[in-house]
């Protein structure tokens, strides 16, 4: 793919992420009198909306996004006790370990990763320095940016990307996605209650996402990616703290973001994945901080987070590794799958 076509791709997705924001903002206005910052996050579904278009189309998509609707006010609600908020995390991580029965959870794992930020450091509302999480007009405002978040890719992303193909989703066996499921749901739900557990942490679902975009599942996966994603983090934080050194402007530091993650993007759809990671990390610290201070905090903290996390994932993917070894020379795993047949058989229809 040429530069320029992967530089259109990327102001696609950036443009169709920024939208559902600016219309939230636009509906609060109207109906609150001022335009109500948490609205932004309307963006949060519409990236995992945006995968799941890609993986399995529109259906899928319209379904993440009721489903993004519902779990967010009571992901809102579960954060406020580390055991609630971990059980949570733990019964959306089996669904994700389910959904790779049918090559579904590259995408469904998003979901998770973006209720992580509701769930530890939910958005202020009505000017408010605290978060009421058992206020019902919020959760419902809540539930209502998340649904248009993820509508809105849902319903035009097909059209707009209807040249685009995608390749389709991969089922996997029981042997490969029960281990991967059991890694995903122990990792996850221990660092969520550590989190939670730990307040000063409210970048903390940088941890989460590490966790979850790096755990490998099948034979056919390396090690690899999680150690460029732990490199190039690293060299994204020494970026970052150029950039704070620099700006004091918080609506600049937002225009950085945005700049960095096109650059990341671009870099995404073509043989440079390292850049993605330089660029990424420097990007999401940009666009998630809501005050100067902030920015360099929570820079430091997906540094951290993207370390501990691959770090752990490393360890797990060894131990997977070791199992996978020892189960095939007992005889316990088998590349012949009973369901195997009957999860490709459905994939077509999950997707549609």
């Amino acid at each position: 793919m040429g530069l320029k076509k992967r530089l259109m791709i990327a102001l696609v997705i950036v443009a169709m992420t920024l939208a559902p924001a600016l219309v939230m903002v636009a509906v609060t206005w109207a109906v609150m009198g001022s335009p109500e910052p948490a609205a932004t996050w309307a963006s949060l579904p519409a990236i995992a909306g945006m995968a799941a278009v890609a993986a399995g189309g529109r259906g899928f998509a319209v379904r993440a996004a009721v489903v993004m609707a519902f779990l967010a006010p009571l992901t809102i609600v579960a954060g406020s006790s580390p055991v609630s908020g971990a059980a949570l995390m733990a019964l959306l991580c089996l669904v994700v370990g389910r959904l790779a029965r049918f090559g579904l959870h590259k995408s469904a794992l998003l979901v998770p990763v973006m209720m992580a930020w509701p769930l530890i450091d939910p958005p202020t509302w009505g000017g408010q320095t605290t978060v009421d999480r058992l206020d019902t007009p919020y959760l419902l405002w809540m539930a209502a940016i998340f649904l248009v978040g993820g509508l809105f890719p849902a319903l035009v992303g097909p059209r707009v990307l209807r040249k685009k193909s995608f390749p389709a989703p991969t089922p996997h066996s029981l042997g490969e996605a029960l281990p991967y499921t059991v890694m995903i749901t122990t990792l996850v739900t221990v660092a969520t209650f550590y989190v939670l557990d730990n307040p000063q942490m409210y970048g903390g679902a940088f941890l989460i996402a590490a966790i979850l975009v790096l755990a490998p599942i099948g034979r056919s996966q390396t090690l690899m990616p999680t150690v460029l994603r732990i490199g190039g983090t690293l060299l994204g934080s020494v970026i970052l703290v150029l950039i704070v050194s620099k700006v004091e402007s918080l609506a600049l530091v937002y225009l950085i973001g945005l700049v960095l993650i096109v650059i990341s993007l671009v870099a995404r759809f073509g043989r440079q994945s390292w850049i993605y990671y330089v660029f990424m990390m420097p990007a999401s610290a940009c666009l998630n901080a809501t005050t100067l201070s902030q920015v360099g905090d929570l820079g430091k903290q997906r540094a951290v987070d993207n370390l501990i996390g691959g770090i752990a994932v490393l360890i797990a993917s060894a131990l997977v590794i070791g199992y996978s070894s020892w189960a095939s020379k007992h005889g316990h795993a088998s590349d012949e799958d009973p369901e195997a047949d009957a999860v490709s058989a459905a994939v077509p229809a999950a997707a549609s």
